[in-house]
């Protein structure tokens, strides 16, 4: 027995060296990793607010103690453009780490794997945070839990939660709060993450003084990206909502939107970029009235990624021009470059035409109880002559191809017709059903009449085909001219049918 006794004293005072002594090498080695790891963060903050403002992290100290550290971060955004408004603010962190090989509280949770440290992080309060110290009772508005391995890997938890936010006895913003769990390889390599909340409800006053109020429900969010040649990462994201909801004006009428999908794609093959975006409502409901399903596919091909992020970079330079041209309303601000500049932006501009990249509507339909329609649209574009062409000969050359085609489902229209009708207050069923056929029907009509389409059984449609400077427009071949002068006369045509 006394020999059991002193074998176990030996081991516990082995394992007690062993973590003192990893624990001192950890505190030893965070200086250099919280270095590392600002600089990585850096970057990554420069390429995702490269369209607008600026964002940067800073570790502002770091006090290291042999079991823990505490260190300080405050994060900066400048020029953040939020509706019509540019917004600088800072928020501040603190950090209180646990030294490996064994921190105390993966211990707790009976997580026994070596790591060289876990970091437990939270917003500071301070005059910015302090409204949302207040919607979350006291509890930091966002903190979290990450742990760094001996190999470089993270794993950790960002944790938003619940807040309520009330006015003159009234509920204006109610949270349930988010939580997102993460993973992620040495420097960030590879990054996967998922994410959840319950709902949030916004009860919300346009412009004009009409109520507007608006829930989420069940919000799902996913990741698995991997950090490309070029910096930026591919890879997969997805984004889900169970349901919207909105109550609309002094009747609280609902709209319902249920069963809402977004899934991205992103690759880089060799130094061209592609990517897959995929939108989807499962169902769509006003007032008690079903109304329909929606889904969207689009698609960009070959964009030239060394050109790209080059015109990124110029653009961030310019970028305050273009701030100032949005307060002002202008599309577009007045750029004076100098020759060199100039030189550099449109060899940029050709290099990424060169590569002919595409972009495509694959799909965007809309489907009732009884039709679905269905509408695509791919332009693939050309590197031209020169910039400096005339606008007519410059889009010539620029558009190498476009195709586009248009299903329109008679029932479909008639649906929506029937829907109108009930709304308005109408309820006689024959009624309704007239009206469903004669609206199918008279667009049918319009369509043909103006030769915009063509109609088989259900469906009109209408077909476009660009190429080599000619257009086949519903089985008619004719150059680009005749088919402008044939859309004018349309155009015309339906003024003239208004007035």
């Amino acid at each position: 027995m006394k020999k059991t006794v002193g074998v176990l004293s030996g081991l516990v005072v082995a394992v007690a060296a062993v973590a003192t002594a990893g624990a001192w090498y950890t505190g030893k080695q965070l200086p250099g990793v919280l270095e590392q790891a600002m600089t990585q963060a850096n970057i990554q903050l420069k390429q995702s607010s490269g369209v607008g403002g600026s964002m940067t992290l800073e570790l502002t100290s770091l006090d290291t103690q042999l079991f823990t550290s505490t260190a300080h971060y405050r994060f900066k955004v400048k020029d953040l453009m939020v509706g019509d408004e540019l917004q600088s603010f800072e928020m501040s962190f603190v950090d209180h780490m646990e030294h490996g090989p064994f921190p105390w509280s993966r211990v707790k949770s009976l997580k026994l794997m070596p790591a060289m440290a876990t970091s437990n992080f939270a917003v500071e309060k301070d005059a910015f945070t302090e409204g949302l110290f207040a919607a979350s009772g006291g509890v930091a508005p966002l903190y979290g839990q990450s742990t760094l391995g001996y190999d470089g890997s993270t794993d950790g938890t960002l944790i938003m939660p619940p807040m309520q936010v009330s006015e003159a006895g009234e509920t204006q913003v109610k949270f349930s709060g988010l939580q997102i769990q993460g993973t992620g390889t040495r420097n960030g390599e590879q990054v996967t993450f998922t994410g959840d909340s319950a709902s949030l409800f916004l009860n919300l006053t346009e412009a004009n003084g009409t109520p507007l109020k608006v829930e989420l429900k069940d919000l799902k969010l996913g990741g698995d990206m991997s950090r490309s040649a070029y910096g930026f990462y591919v890879g997969t994201m997805s984004m889900g909502l169970g349901e919207v909801s909105a109550l609309l004006g002094q009747e609280e009428k609902a709209l319902r939107f249920k069963q809402l999908e977004q899934n991205n794609e992103y690759r880089a093959d060799g130094d061209k970029f592609s990517g897959n975006m995929v939108y989807k409502i499962g169902d769509i409901n006003f007032d008690g009235n079903p109304i329909g399903s929606t889904q969207m596919l689009w698609s960009v091909k070959n964009f030239d990624i060394p050109a790209i992020q080059a015109l990124v970079a110029w653009y961030q330079t310019r970028l305050p021009e273009f701030q100032a041209a949005a307060l002002e309303g202008e599309a577009l601000p007045s750029l004076p470059m100098t020759e060199q500049e100039r030189t550099q932006f449109t060899a940029n501009l050709q290099q990424v035409l060169a590569a002919k990249p595409q972009i495509a509507l694959d799909e965007f339909s809309f489907k009732t109880a009884n039709g679905e329609s269905r509408f695509s649209l791919s332009v693939v574009l050309d590197k031209p002559s020169s910039l400096e062409l005339p606008p007519a000969e410059l889009y010539k050359q620029l558009i190498s191809q476009l195709q586009s085609k248009l299903q329109v489902s008679k029932p479909m229209v008639g649906d929506l017709a029937t829907l109108q009708a009930r709304l308005q207050g109408q309820s006689d069923a024959q009624v309704l059903a007239q009206q469903a056929s004669q609206a199918g029907e008279m667009v049918a009509m319009i369509a043909q009449q103006s030769q915009m389409a063509t109609v088989q059984g259900n469906d009109i449609l209408a077909n476009l085909h660009y190429a080599n400077g000619m257009v086949e427009f519903n089985g008619q071949k004719m150059t680009v001219e005749q088919f402008a002068s044939l859309i004018m006369a349309n155009i015309s045509a339906m003024q003239g049918a208004e007035g």
